[in-house]
């Protein structure tokens, strides 16, 4: 991840943070343009040496993006007062502010709730094209090896289609951050129709929906865990047509995803680096209110990677 992180003093990328005044995005915002890590923009009325700092009340541009807002809003308000009263909150103006391209990326949510930060993320930027559903990952590294898993945070119970949507944005961030060659496991307790159930038949119907895409990665599925990832388990269950070396797991609910990932975390010793949302047309990430100016450091920098890859 260092390797990472030292493109991102090339890249240059321009973060917007609406909690502007808590001193810990202050002083994380410091350290982050001191590295020339990223560019750090707070929103707050009282500048700061050396930090580009924006606010509602004395932007000239204000204007524009509360009509931007009322369009996108219009069948959600009644009057565009009601929208220039909404847009003067620091989230919605940070996420406007990304959505009219001042910015590259958005971080927020260290004095907001997480339904607060991402409702003003998808009313303001929306999700990519062919996307319906908001996601998260988590980056999983454990000794020699890395994995993408997905979705452990957003969505209790997602659909075929969910799932599916879900392996394709969980492979661009194989690529973005193992900087690895996607290798896709749908993980169920049956492999290849080893079992029966509905739960098993809602993964089968995503992998159709993959094949159907025809996405440019490797997957398989279902798949048991241990199929998914040891090679001779792997050739035991599925005939040698999976080669056992997934390194994105696709997990059907938030039970078993949020759970896998604690597991693994708590019991073998990995590093669990997340949760990283997924599916937005323009990178932003959500903090914990508990956050640590190192945490705001750290996801400012996932969410700059994100905007390189995006």
């Amino acid at each position: 991840m260092l390797d990472i992180f030292e493109n991102l003093k090339k890249a240059k990328k321009r973060i917007i943070f609406p909690e502007g005044d808590d001193n810990r995005i202050i002083e994380a915002a410091e350290e982050l343009k001191n590295k020339g890590i990223i560019e750090p923009v707070l929103v707050r009325k009282e500048g700061i040496d050396g930090i580009e700092c924006v606010h509602p009340e004395t932007d000239s541009n204000f204007k524009t993006l509360l009509n931007k807002f009322f369009e996108k809003m219009k069948k959600r308000i009644n009057n565009i007062e009601e929208a220039e009263e909404i847009l003067k909150n620091p989230l919605y103006y940070s996420a406007m502010k990304l959505e009219d391209g001042y910015v590259d990326g958005f971080v927020g949510g260290a004095a907001n709730s997480t339904a607060e930060t991402v409702r003003a993320l998808l009313r303001c930027i929306g999700l990519k094209d062919g996307i319906s559903v908001l996601s998260s990952f988590f980056i999983m590294i454990l000794k020699e090896r890395k994995f993408i898993f997905s979705d452990c945070a957003i969505i209790p119970n997602p659909s075929s289609q969910q799932l599916a949507e879900i392996a394709i944005a969980s492979a661009r961030a194989a690529r973005n951050f193992l900087k690895e060659k996607p290798k896709v496991a749908l993980l169920s307790y049956s492999t290849s129709g080893s079992a029966k159930g509905k739960e098993v038949e809602k993964v089968h119907r995503a992998v159709e929906i993959l094949k159907e895409k025809k996405v440019d990665f490797e997957f398989f599925g279902e798949i048991q865990l241990d199929a998914a990832i040891v090679p001779e388990i792997a050739f035991k269950k599925t005939g040698g047509k999976w080669k056992g070396d997934a390194n994105v797991l696709i997990f059907p609910d938030l039970n078993s995803g949020n759970i896998g990932y604690k597991l693994v975390e708590r019991l073998a010793g990995a590093t669990a680096i997340g949760p990283i949302l997924q599916g937005l047309k323009k990178p932003g990430n959500d903090l914990s209110r508990g956050c640590s100016k190192n945490d705001i450091i750290y996801v400012a920098q996932i969410t700059a990677i994100q905007c390189i890859g995006n």
